[in-house]
């Protein structure tokens, strides 16, 4: 096979994904048909096919285009933790938390709130934990319990919890929250739609006071 058509088939599937990731975000997964995506992308549903055996085949090649970008994100941050780039732990994570919720990613959230709203109990496909680990090994988390066990032997973080519980509450609490804020802007019956964009923020402030050590008395 030629380069030529490599690189065809390979700005095709890229094609494929860009269009199909905005309309996921725009209908949903339920009301998003592949003929609706090979319609709009300007192929037959066959030609589509050979690139993305269904919507669940395809929406999962996304999910890990999405998670790539954004980890790779957050494991810069990481590093510059680890390199001792902030004044400490705490701070870095503030910095790491603020990235969870970057509004200029806003999409891809959309799209993995989309996906995991879609794909949940009894439509998650068997062997889809195995293949995401085997695609996007677990690296963030791993690191992100390193970090916090160094916040806690430095003292800027709070060491009556285990560090993995830690990393695990706040590698969970601060994206789904974002993301729910970002599905329900028009429907969240609890406060003025206005206020909305101030809440992830607060839920950041509060984690970050959360974590730190109790004073002593």
């Amino acid at each position: 096979m030629s380069s030529r058509m490599v690189h065809q088939t390979e700005a095709t599937r890229n094609k494929i994904i860009t269009i199909a990731e905005a309309l996921f975000i725009e209908n949903g997964f339920a009301d998003t048909q592949m003929k609706d995506i090979a319609a709009a992308t300007g192929m037959s549903r066959n030609t589509l096919y050979r690139y993305y055996q269904d919507k669940y085949d395809l929406g999962f090649s996304i999910l890990v285009v999405v998670l790539t970008r954004k980890i790779g994100v957050y494991e810069g941050i990481i590093d510059k933790i680890k390199a001792r780039h902030f004044s400490n732990v705490l701070e870095g994570l503030g910095v790491l938390m603020q990235a969870y919720s970057d509004v200029q990613y806003a999409d891809d959230d959309r799209f993995i709130a989309e996906f995991d709203g879609y794909y949940a109990g009894s439509r998650i496909p068997t062997e889809f934990r195995d293949k995401l680990t085997q695609l996007l090994p677990d690296t963030v988390s791993k690191s992100l319990t390193d970090i916090v066990s160094l916040g806690q032997a430095e003292g800027s973080i709070r060491a009556d919890v285990p560090a993995s519980y830690l990393a695990v509450t706040l590698f969970n609490s601060v994206p789904t929250f974002f993301r729910r804020m970002l599905l329900r802007r028009d429907a969240l019956m609890e406060i003025e739609q206005e206020a909305i964009p101030k809440l992830t923020p607060v839920l950041i402030q509060l984690l970050l006071d959360g974590l730190k050590p109790s004073p002593q008395i």
